[in-house]
């Protein structure tokens, strides 16, 4: 059993890693790509948030 992020930047990469990149295959189910396609933009959604507000606060910005 994984134990339970403690920090938001925690919980990102646990879900980056339990989210990959997909490709999809069509002699796969098309409805699940597009969950697993909406799981990971949601994954890179947070890591360009994290990412541009690491920079913000580099740059002295809130």
């Amino acid at each position: 059993m994984e134990s339970i992020p403690l920090t938001a930047d925690e919980l990102i990469d646990q879900l980056a890693e339990q989210y990959p990149e997909v490709i999809y295959d069509p002699g796969q189910d098309r409805d699940e790509f597009l969950l697993q396609s909406g799981e990971r933009r949601l994954v890179l959604l947070l890591l360009t948030r994290r990412r541009l507000d690491l920079e913000a606060s580099r740059e002295g910005r809130s």
